[in-house]
Parts: C-alpha cells; structure tokens; sequence
C-alpha cells in the first residue's frame, strides 16, 4: 500500500517536472550544437555542408517516429499539399539555418546564442 502511494506521488511529482526537463534538454541540445558547429567551421567546413549533414542527421532521426506513429493520420498528397511542404521545407530550416551559420561563422558562439532568444520577438513583430 505504501509503495503504491510513493509511486503515485512520483508520477505527479514526475508530471509536474517534464516541462521544465524538457526544456534543459532542449538548451544542452543547443549548447552542443553551438559547440559542434563552431569546432566544425574551426576546421574548415562549408555552413553549407553542415547544413545538409545537420538536415541528413534530422531526418535519421524523425523518420522512424513520424512513420510508426503517425502512419494512419498522413493527409493525402495532392498538388497543394506538396507546394505548402516545399515552401515551408525550403524557408525555415534551409534558409534559416544557413543565415545563422554564415553569422555564427563571423562572429563569437555567445552573440550567435543569444540572437536565437529573439526569433520569437522578430515573429510576433512580423
């Protein structure tokens, strides 16, 4: 009866904290990209070669989750399906990314960082 009472404490307690879990994930997440990119252009590479391997790594990743869990639920592929995929493919990560990594090549990973805090600023604006 007691461990069946801490156990469902720690699952609220558990509930409560993912959020917050999530979100210093997130921020280790992009405190080690920062890192990998900088050593990356440190030594040469392209940020357009990072760029593609950074896309090739994502899709690694998020193709087996989006196949298994949402295998049911995929729209149809018509015409203006593909041309909304296409744009937004083509304008958020690809340009997005490639700006920030020609600026984070130019300047320190701190300034680059903290321009990342704004994004939300600059959307809400437009």
């Amino acid at each position: 009866m007691e461990d069946q009472n801490a156990s469902n404490e720690l699952g609220k307690m558990f509930r409560k904290v993912k959020p917050y879990l999530a979100m210093v994930s997130l921020q280790f997440g992009y405190s080690g990209m920062y890192i990998i990119t900088m050593v990356s252009f440190k030594h040469g590479m392209s940020h357009w070669v990072l760029s593609v391997y950074r896309h090739i790594v994502a899709t690694l990743i998020m193709a087996p989750f989006a196949f298994f869990l949402e295998r049911k639920i995929r729209p149809k592929m018509s015409l203006p399906v593909f041309l909304r995929l296409a744009a937004l493919g083509f304008l958020e990560p690809v340009l997005d990314q490639n700006l920030y990594n020609m600026g984070m090549k130019n300047t320190s990973t701190t300034f680059a960082s903290a321009t990342v805090n704004v994004l939300p600023a600059i959307t809400f604006i437009m």
